[in-house]
């Protein structure tokens, strides 16, 4: 995606338990995506996979000026922090989670699908 004359890499996350149609919609109005963390693990991250939504894929596609961290496994970018341009906050319940900006490109959870 173009911005400023610069291109921003595309992520991608898949529809599941932990991405709704429902937290899509959160995510288009809000301009962010929080990710807590992976079980096992006491750092909240937002996780992703790298590139556009596959076809006929169900889940949301998005860019971020913030990049990801250093040393990803290969395909699998995650944002942790707290550091610039990823927070770290509490939700209601008391968990922790992190939580970047974006700009959602593509919602195939709650929007009809671009035609090629």
């Amino acid at each position: 995606m173009e911005s400023g004359g610069t291109t921003r890499p595309l992520y991608h996350r898949l529809e599941s338990p932990t991405q709704p149609p429902d937290m899509a919609i959160v995510q288009q109005r809000s301009g962010t995506i929080r990710g807590y963390p992976a079980l096992g693990s006491h750092i909240p991250k937002v996780k992703a996979d790298d590139g556009p939504l596959p076809v006929d894929a169900r889940g949301i596609e998005f860019t971020t000026d913030v990049p990801p961290d250093s040393g990803c496994a290969p395909g699998w970018p995650m944002w942790s922090g707290p550091r610039d341009g990823v927070s770290i906050r509490t939700d209601d319940r008391g968990r922790e989670f992190a939580e970047i900006s974006v700009v959602i490109t593509e919602n195939a959870q709650t929007w009809p699908r671009r035609k090629g």
